[in-house]
């Protein structure tokens, strides 16, 4: 006589399901990357986030309108904001900033000219880690010392997945309770998880099921009707689950276009004109796509590194 040993089945509630969803809804959240970078970036995601669809943007607290994104931030505090970790200045000499820390304490993330460096190419050959690590932490809490809670980390220019930066993202991640932003798929090589992002989940770390990032989509290709489409196509190949889009939203001004060119301003103002459009939400209500923050997530990674 053969005993066969029956599989039990379990079932491991999905993201969605333990953010109090059904397994078969579908959830967005559309982030703006690069608030604070510039006045006409914070007016316009503000706006954006009054709209509706997007419910969720990440500071770039070295940048020179820092301190305006912050007051409006104070005046609705239920605003979903994160911060927007930032170790290069792509616009140079151009549109300067620099570390929150002096120089004497992180001399190797400013450059000859006393800002940040301007590629992640020039910061890899010149950051020492442990300077990166605390240049981080400084940024985080210089948004926390004013009283508002961010709820989320990523980083500029995806410099995270660059050499062995993001073991520092997790930790930040862990001590100050923030979803935090993970790579798209395994190519990049992270041995401290055995390449293996399932392992931040049993962790209790919370971040979404997945990620795009459809800023350089098109080439010089900016017309609002091609990019739309764009979106739309990508909300429509979406399964159930929790997805992140990033977005880059900004007003299409001479002076932002004397900053960074044609073709990267007019690509935010585009951003801004798609997750604001009708089109759109037309679009996300047929499909039945739910738009939710960051705030929901560091709300459910709070309780579970409790008990991990």
């Amino acid at each position: 006589m053969f005993l066969f040993k029956t599989k039990i089945n379990k079932h491991f509630p999905t993201l969605a399901e333990q953010l109090g969803y059904s397994d078969k809804q579908i959830l967005v959240i559309v982030n703006i990357d690069d608030v604070g970078l510039h006045g006409d970036e914070t007016e316009a995601s503000f706006k954006a986030l009054n709209y509706g669809m997007v419910k969720s943007g990440s500071i770039m607290v070295p940048c020179p309108d820092f301190k305006n994104v912050i007051g409006l931030w104070n005046k609705k505090q239920e605003l979903d904001f994160g911060v927007h970790l930032t170790l290069t200045c792509e616009w140079g000499q151009k549109y300067p900033w620099t570390p929150v820390l002096p120089k004497t304490e992180v001399p190797s993330l400013y450059n000859s000219k006393g800002i940040m460096w301007q590629s992640l190419e020039e910061l890899s050959r010149h950051a020492r880690k442990k300077e990166i690590a605390l240049e981080l932490e400084a940024q985080i809490n210089k948004v926390i010392e004013t009283g508002l809670k961010p709820s989320h980390i990523d980083y500029h220019m995806n410099f995270g997945f660059y050499g062995n930066i993001f073991p520092i993202i997790v930790e930040l991640s862990r001590k100050f309770n923030l979803s935090m932003r993970v790579p798209k798929n395994k190519r990049y090589k992270m041995p401290f998880v055995k390449n293996n992002l399932r392992s931040l989940r049993r962790k209790g770390y919370v971040y979404p099921d997945t990620r795009k990032g459809i800023y350089m989509l098109g080439g010089e290709n900016q017309s609002l009707e091609y990019r739309k489409a764009r979106y739309h196509d990508h909300l429509r190949s979406l399964q159930p689950g929790v997805h992140m889009i990033q977005a880059h939203i900004a007003f299409h001004t001479k002076e932002l276009e004397n900053i960074m060119g044609l073709h990267n301003s007019s690509i935010r103002q585009i951003d801004y004109d798609v997750w604001t459009s009708n089109d759109t939400k037309e679009l996300a209500e047929k499909l039945g796509i739910i738009f939710i923050g960051y705030r929901p997530l560091q709300e459910l990674q709070a309780k579970l590194t409790k008990t991990c």
